[in-house]
This record gives structure tokens, sequence and C-alpha cells, in this order.
């Protein structure tokens, strides 16, 4: 472990208000650790009012500034950043979230040989509330596979710190899924590295009406079945795992109001179960 190591953090950002994003960065700045570099990978259209702000306001403040080739999603901003970057450690912070104080300082104090990522637990802040990301009593403070296709107890990008070479190891963020990037990257670490997590909110992870992709039921949709088709074989392994994973599917239909899908949904993920099964899981 090199706990002096350089942290690259990697902010992509598209057809965001600058003021969003000075105040991510202010969140890096006030670290109490120190050794870090700041890599904004912009997906804007290049000439863009939005792209020429944010590249006045890295160089004035000597900011890496990376660019996409324009609306190019946030898997290849981050991948672009990644590649660029020249720390040991890795941490991917959207342009709408930030850090409290000691989060770097307290998440590289976990890493040895054996560790890949370090994440925590955090807030949510929303127009009107404030709440943990994860309950206290529910968050799991080591990488266990099971449990995450149950749910996705690590939470969203701003959470973790990856070593470098366990990044690229288990393939970077996959480029062609549309929405749940954060958790397919997730299961490939888990899979084959150590994870630790600190039940302690050391993020705040913004809700609001701009451009977010939880928002947008279509993409999250898209973005389950292709994880679903990526894991196939350990899913329909485990009744459990496959019941559950089909209801996250079957709640965004009934979102959606397709109540046709929804029940559609209900009745696959109970289709192959007996008795005996609906009795562990009820």
């Amino acid at each position: 472990m090199n706990e002096n190591g350089l942290v690259s953090i990697i902010i992509p950002t598209y057809n965001r208000a600058l003021c969003y994003i000075a105040k991510a960065i202010q969140s890096i700045t006030e670290q109490t650790y120190k050794n870090y570099e700041i890599i904004v990978v912009d997906d804007n259209i290049y000439g863009s009012n939005y792209a020429r702000k944010i590249r006045e306001y890295c160089v004035k403040n000597n900011f890496i500034y990376l660019t996409t080739k324009g609306r190019e999603g946030a898997n290849t901003a981050r991948n672009i950043g990644a590649r660029y970057a020249k720390g040991i450690y890795l941490t991917f912070l959207d342009d709408d979230d930030f850090w409290l104080k000691n989060k770097l300082e307290m998440q590289l104090k976990y890493f040895n040989d054996n560790v890949g990522m370090v994440y925590s637990n955090g807030y949510v802040f929303t127009s009107n509330s404030k709440h943990l990301y994860t309950k206290p009593e529910c968050f799991v403070t080591e990488g266990n596979l099971y449990k995450l296709f149950l749910y996705n107890y690590i939470g969203p990008t701003v959470t973790a710190i990856i070593k470098r070479d366990c990044f690229f190891d288990v393939g970077m963020f996959d480029e062609d899924l549309p929405a749940k990037q954060d958790y397919d990257l997730w299961i490939r670490i888990v899979k084959k590295y150590k994870a630790v997590g600190i039940n302690q909110p050391l993020f705040v992870y913004t809700r609001h009406d701009s451009n977010q992709i939880t928002k947008k039921n279509d993409l999250i949709l898209e973005g389950y079945n292709k994880i679903y088709k990526k894991y196939e074989s350990y899913l329909k392994n485990d009744f459990i795992i496959n019941f559950f994973f089909y209801l996250k599917i079957a709640k965004i239909y009934k979102n959606q109001k397709n109540f046709l899908k929804y029940y559609k949904c209900i009745f696959t993920a109970c289709s192959n179960m007996r008795l005996e099964n609906l009795k562990i899981i009820f």
C-alpha cells in the first residue's frame, strides 16, 4: 500500500452549470489529503457555451482539461480520464456531487496489497430532504458478490476509490451500458478483488431535476437488461438472486405504468420456484 500515493480525481461533465462543477471541485480542494490531480473531462459539443466556460475555468485554475468527441456519455468520459491519469488510485466525482473533507484520507487508510477498492456510506440530498444512502444496519463492510447481485450496497460512482491496476484489469467502465455502469463495474471488481466498505458518510450524492440518469427509466431498464445478459449464467444458477434481479426490472415497469410487462416480470421471477423456495424468501 502507498498511503501517500497520487490520487487521480476524474470529473465527467455534460450540460451542467459551472456552479455545480465549482462546488464539486471545492470539496476536493478542501480535502485533508492533498496529493491528488484533478481531471475534468468535458462531454459537451466543442465550441458550445458550456464547453467554453468549463475550459476557461480549468485553464484558470490549472486543472487538467480533456474532451470527448461530444455527447459520448459519462462512461466514455470517465475512461478517457482514467487512461490519462497518472495516479496510483482512481476516483470519480460527478459534477453535481461532492465529498466530505476527510473522504480521501479515511478511505486510503484501508488499502493494502489485497484490496482493490474502498467505498463508503454517504448522504443523499434532494431539494427538500437529506438521508443516508444506505441504512447503517444494511451497510456491507466487505465486498460480497452474492449480496451485490441482490442490491447495490456499494452505491453510486462518487463513493469509490479504486486501485489503478484493478480498474484496468477488470475492463474499466462498460461504454455500451446506457445506465447502471457503476453497478456493473462493482460486480466485476468484487468478483476478482477484495473490496472494503466504511460505514461512515463521506460523500453527498445529489438528486435534482436536471439531466440525471436516475430519472430516465428507459435507460435504467436497458442497463439492467444488459447486465442480466452479461451475468446470466451466474444469475440463473441461484433462484433467490434471479428472483430479486427480476424484481428490480419489474419495479421499473411499474414506475412506467406498464403493468403488462410488470406482471410478466413477476411471473418470470416466480416461474421456476417451488413452494420451499418461496418459504425462504417470504
